[in-house]
């Protein structure tokens, strides 16, 4: 029996249209979720700006030095190093460093300025370090040193009115939902903070979490901030005389391994009356 051209090929272009069809899913998938479309977004246009406050991961150090007394005996000595490289703790036998490990650094703080242009400017500053807490009062002006060479000057005018957080609150996790929940996501810590000026219409919610999350995740901050910055009203509006802020800023940090720098995203959301969030692009 001799089988035509057609017909044995035919079984096989099936196939590899019906790969090709998956794989080509497969990929649409991924990008819609990277870029978090379809959602709304703001007719508005805007600008941010934001700078992080970090600390060194000091919680390893005795141990580190324990091991370093068992592992080359007691006349190991031990200390950090700042280089341009970062901190490193180290260990040294007489002239020689015979170990290196580089500390692991986290963020705590964020100091910036949010501008929804012909609208307000919001200068905002967060804090989850107990031993660093925002003082209120100097906000304005820390935002004004920090972002007066980079920001547009219009974007750090915020009048003579007096700035404050309120209802600041530590807001419990939601639920990410498909395909989050499936993976290693866990909020860590979070804060937010009401930020609003005496006499003015405008309020701007600000928050900050940080999250433990594989690799992956980091991907999917855009949808990660919408769906924190969504929980963050509902807790918000929650609190006794808290109104539906008009705007929501997201800073997250997403915890890395080792010493690798924690992973930084900024977004910022028009809340609607229907409490709807629309993206500034």
């Amino acid at each position: 029996m001799v089988l035509s051209l057609s017909q044995s090929v035919t079984p096989v272009l099936k196939k590899v249209i019906v790969a090709a069809a998956l794989c080509g899913a497969a990929a649409i998938s991924a990008a819609l979720l990277v870029t978090d479309w379809p959602v709304p977004h703001s007719r508005r246009t805007g600008y941010f700006d934001v700078t992080t406050s970090e600390k060194a991961d000091l919680s390893h150090i005795d141990e580190w030095n324990r091991a370093a007394k068992a592992k080359y005996g007691p006349d190991a000595s031990t200390y950090a190093s700042m280089s341009s490289h970062g901190l490193t703790w180290v260990a040294r036998v007489g002239d020689k460093v015979v170990e290196t490990r580089p500390f692991g650094f986290s963020v705590y703080g964020f100091l910036g300025v949010f501008m929804v242009s012909n609208v307000e400017s919001f200068p905002f500053e967060l804090s989850i370090e107990p031993k660093d807490p925002v003082e209120p009062g100097q906000t304005v002006d820390k935002v004004k040193a920090r972002f007066a060479k980079t920001a547009p000057a219009e974007a750090l005018e915020f009048g003579n009115r007096e700035w404050r957080p309120a209802h600041c609150h530590s807001p419990k996790p939601p639920e990410f939902g498909f395909p989050l929940y499936s993976s290693d996501l866990r909020v860590d810590t979070s804060s937010i903070c009401l930020m609003q000026s005496d006499g003015g219409p405008y309020t701007a919610l600000v928050g900050f979490a940080r999250v433990d999350a594989s690799f992956w995740v980091r991907l999917l901050s855009r949808k990660v901030c919408r769906i924190l910055a969504a929980s963050w009203v509902e807790s918000m509006t929650s609190q006794p005389n808290a109104k539906r802020p008009d705007y929501v800023a997201c800073m997250l940090a997403t915890k890395a391994g080792g010493s690798e720098r924690e992973v930084i995203a900024a977004r910022f959301f028009e809340v609607r009356d229907d409490k709807t969030l629309a993206v500034f692009d």
